[in-house]
């Protein structure tokens, strides 16, 4: 860790004007007649601080006195001062900070932070002695534009002040210069490791700082990746789409490479490596990898790690195009040496490998699974459809997959990246972003590398579609640090700028429950896409309506507003004498099929809806077995999403169900609200279907 020091005021001072930053106050010889001059000049009311590089937070000691309206004021706040200091365990200050008193204004923090893996960390927000206990400030990544600012403040409450709520607008030009020109100096002055400015007293017009804390260090650099080689490009897209598969390593049903060979059964020219055998499950088997008819696109390794570094070279030196190293026993057993030289090779020959130690990657596409898990303990999905998805953790993957087989979902891609050394996550990123098969990417991760590549590649994906973002490891605590800033800052914000500046939606309710990732895909590939969140709910038993009526309102969505003919028309339907077309709507227990398939047709109409709720008792006795072909019939002709769910825990009811998977119509019942809403947010940030 770089030896951290809070550099002078004056020096302090110095620096940020030079990036167009005004800082009030005048350094003072610690005498009453210095101070009374230096106050004359500025103008009574004055603050009298200490100067002190070794002492960050003045006011919890007391050397800090506001308000002082003259010379005996004065001379009464120095010999406090100098008393809390030293009650407080500090050496007698030779020189004082003395400032013009800042008329009263809305305190506002601007800070930065040195992140060591996305490089300058820039937040703004409410500032002010309970900055920290407010936590009400948003963070930025890099070189700072105007609008990035604007969106930064938008996201606090600070921001809404700022803007005129209850009151009239304030400088908001102001506060964004300055984040902005603090952005600037954190990019060009590396050493510069925090800055808080806090509080920035912003006014209608104009601003005084009148705290600035600057800690310097040993400087961090962020490399900033170049553009993924062509030559890298095409290795990755032939091992991710291959149609030729060298197994080093296959062998007998039962084991590993017998595993995965079976499982790569649809590839279309597979080749099993083996020097013991002669066949394996009828495909002839090769004694090397110099014994292959071809250059293979892409080799899977699933021998020793020495083997594999070894062999890797000789498949390379053969022209295979990618490889998918699945072998441990590299970095993180401590052999880094080993994995090295992995790396060494790749950047030789401009192969590049997914792994090592990982379970490989699924394309249903071409027919590749190199997950190891045999058959009869997991689920294996081998229809195809836009979904890609990218994961650090080889078991965290597994079970999304057996999730979305258990939901009869299918699957376009999944990676798992393990160590990374080869490609990591912006390379997979980039190569699903090109991808036309994919329309759109989850991605679980819990470190980066390297921040700003996964930020740029980021952006150029979020353009074409959209990469939902769960990060692993968010509850850990910020390291302690000498400033307000660092305490806000650590690694969780900066993901969060990332994500929100790269145009990725980030997921940060997923630990309890990966199915709700697994709903959210399901939600955006299987309905037509919603325009806002204005919600009908359709019941049949009223109960489980009111219950999740409560549930959208809950998550801040909103209950549709029927339009008079969609009122009518409902009344007509039901017959009802009483006043009926509120939302939630109760269809009754007489409901039968006809009632309720009615009713969903008049609401998909109604301009003023977007989604469609339907919780259904299939129990009751006039909804027909012939039901779930009638729905399966409607959600085809649909204009808005339809999401259908079924009450209950009857064998009946899970028959149903299940028999509405096999049509590829996924029904819902816990967790739905939550995923529904984050569906609808994705809808809207995007703006088209999936």
């Amino acid at each position: 860790m770089s030896e951290r020091k809070q550099i002078s005021f004056s020096e302090a001072k110095k620096l940020l004007e030079k990036y167009s930053i005004t800082v009030s106050g005048e350094v003072c010889k610690a005498d009453i007649t210095s101070l009374d001059t230096a106050a004359e000049k500025l103008g009574y009311p004055v603050v009298l601080k200490t100067n002190s590089e070794e002492i960050v937070h003045k006011s919890d000691i007391g050397a800090v006195i506001l308000g002082i309206r003259n010379r005996d004021e004065l001379e009464k706040a120095l010999s406090d001062i100098n008393r809390n200091i030293a009650n407080a365990g500090y050496r007698k200050q030779e020189e004082l900070l003395l400032q013009k008193m800042a008329p009263g204004g809305f305190e506002v923090l601007v800070g930065a932070h040195q992140d060591p893996v996305f490089g300058p960390l820039i937040i703004a927000g409410s500032g002010g002695k309970y900055v920290e206990l407010l936590k009400d400030t948003a963070p930025g990544i890099g070189l700072l534009s105007e609008k990035d600012v604007e969106e930064m403040l938008s996201l606090t409450r600070a921001g809404q002040i700022i803007d005129g709520f209850r009151g009239k607008p304030l400088d908001k030009k102001a506060i964004v210069s300055i984040a902005v020109n603090i952005s600037a100096l954190m990019a060009e002055n590396r050493d510069i490791l925090e800055i808080d400015l806090n509080p920035v007293v912003l006014y209608e017009d104009g601003y005084s700082l009148v705290d600035a804390r600057v800690i310097k260090g040993d400087p961090v650099f962020i490399e900033v990746e170049p553009e993924i080689p062509d030559k890298i490009r095409r290795s990755l897209n032939s091992l991710l789409n291959p149609e030729s598969m060298a197994v080093l390593g296959a062998s007998r049903p039962g084991t590993m490479g017998g595993i995965i060979l079976k499982n790569c059964l649809r590839i279309k020219r597979l080749y099993p490596i083996n020097p013991k055998r002669d066949y394996i499950m009828g495909l002839k088997c090769y004694k090397s990898v110099g014994d292959l008819p071809e250059a293979p696109d892409v080799g899977v390794f699933i021998i020793n790690a020495e083997g594999t570094v070894r062999e890797f070279e000789e498949f390379c030196k053969k022209g295979g195009k990618g490889a998918i190293i699945l072998s441990d026993g590299f970095a993180e057993v401590g052999r880094k040496d080993l994995e090295d030289k992995l790396v060494e090779t790749s950047r030789r020959y401009g192969v590049a490998y997914v792994g090592p130690n990982c379970l490989g990657a699924i394309n249903n596409f071409s027919g590749m699974n190199t997950f190891f898990i045999p058959e009869h303990r997991t689920s294996i999905i081998e229809e195809p459809n836009g979904i890609g998805i990218i994961s650090q953790s080889g078991g965290l993957g597994l079970e999304i997959i057996e999730m979305m087989k258990a939901d009869n979902m299918k699957l376009g891609k999944l990676v798992s990246i393990g160590n990374a050394s080869g490609v990591g996550l912006p390379e997979i990123l980039d190569s699903m972003g090109d991808d036309p098969n994919i329309s759109v990417i989850a991605i679980y991760l819990e470190g980066i590398k390297n921040g700003k590549h996964f930020l740029e590649i980021g952006k150029k994906v979020t353009r074409k579609k959209p990469v939902l973002v769960i990060k692993g490891g968010v509850g850990g605590g910020a390291e302690a640090t000498l400033s307000h800033t660092a305490s806000l800052a650590g690694n969780v914000e900066a993901f969060r700028a990332c994500c929100r500046q790269a145009g990725f939606y980030m997921i940060e309710d997923l630990t309890e429950d990966p199915k709700i990732l697994v709903n959210i895909l399901s939600l955006l590939t299987t309905n037509p896409m919603a325009h806002n969140d204005r919600i009908a709910v359709v019941s049949v038993g009223g109960g489980a309506g009111i219950l999740i009526a409560d549930q959208i309102t809950a998550y801040g969505m909103k209950l549709a507003v029927f339009s008079d003919e969609t009122r009518a028309a409902l009344r007509d339907l039901i017959k009802a004498k009483h006043i009926f077309g509120a939302n939630p709507i109760d269809l009754l227990g007489d409901c039968d099929d006809d009632r309720l398939l009615e009713a969903i047709k008049i609401i998909d109409r109604d301009p003023n809806v977007d989604g469609i709720i339907t919780a259904v008792y299939l129990q009751v006795p006039y909804l027909s077995e012939y039901l779930a072909d009638r729905l399966v019939d409607l959600k085809h002709s649909m204009t808005k999403p339809m999401i259908v769910s079924p009450r209950g825990f009857s064998q009946y009811v899970f028959g149903i169900r299940d028999y509405l998977y096999k049509k590829d119509f996924h029904t819902y019942t816990v967790p739905m609200i939550e995923p529904m809403n984050i569906a609808f947010k994705i809808w809207k940030q995007y703006g088209k279907k999936f």
